[in-house]
């Protein structure tokens, strides 16, 4: 897969979060406007052969790279149809953590270490969330002539309810809410 970098470069012209899958490993960095800042010399560099999907994202937009498809969630600020949901955020990694030069290294008692791009504020035991918005749109329910049955089959089973259409990442806070700086 290959990066589009002048699509980034016009969304994030500053900084941004930018979290990436490899085959063989996961990775979170750092957009700086023109490239990427990853864990080197910690792991090893990006590899845009292995890369199975890249997010870019802030707390108001995230692009996504899948292979040949892309997508940016400004679209979603157009589309009527599309309802924003509570932000949320997830406990993601991390119940030590330490310094590593520009970084913080985290690490799980079950095993498994992850470099984040930043130096993270607290000593010892962790929590690092990472914050999630859902994009919902309604499914009418088909209003249909008289005398006819409402068939709740296959192909109406999201008639009448919320369904999430698509999920994007917008940033990362400690456990106690407070946003993790770029």
């Amino acid at each position: 897969m290959t990066v589009d970098k002048d699509k980034i470069r016009g969304a994030f012209p500053g900084k941004a979060w930018a979290y990436a899958e490899q085959i063989d490993s996961v990775k979170i960095g750092k957009w700086l406007g023109s490239d990427f800042e990853f864990c080197e010399p910690f792991c090893k560099p990006l590899d845009e052969q292995n890369l199975l999907e890249l997010r870019v994202f802030d707390s108001n937009r995230e692009l996504k790279f899948t292979g040949v498809k892309f997508r940016d969630t400004v679209v979603y600020k157009e589309e009527d149809y599309i309802a924003d949901l509570a932000d949320t955020r997830y406990y993601m990694y991390g119940e030590h953590a330490e310094p590593a030069g520009g970084f913080t290294k985290l690490w799980e008692d079950r095993g498994g270490i992850i470099y984040f791009p930043a130096k993270l504020s607290f000593p010892g035991r962790i929590a690092l969330k990472l914050g999630v918005r859902n994009y919902a749109r309604y499914n009418d329910v088909p209003i249909l002539p008289p005398g006819m049955e409402y068939s709740f089959g296959l192909k109406a089973s999201g008639a009448g309810a919320l369904e999430v259409y698509d999920y994007a990442y917008t940033g990362f806070y400690y456990a106690n809410g407070t946003v993790v700086d770029l």
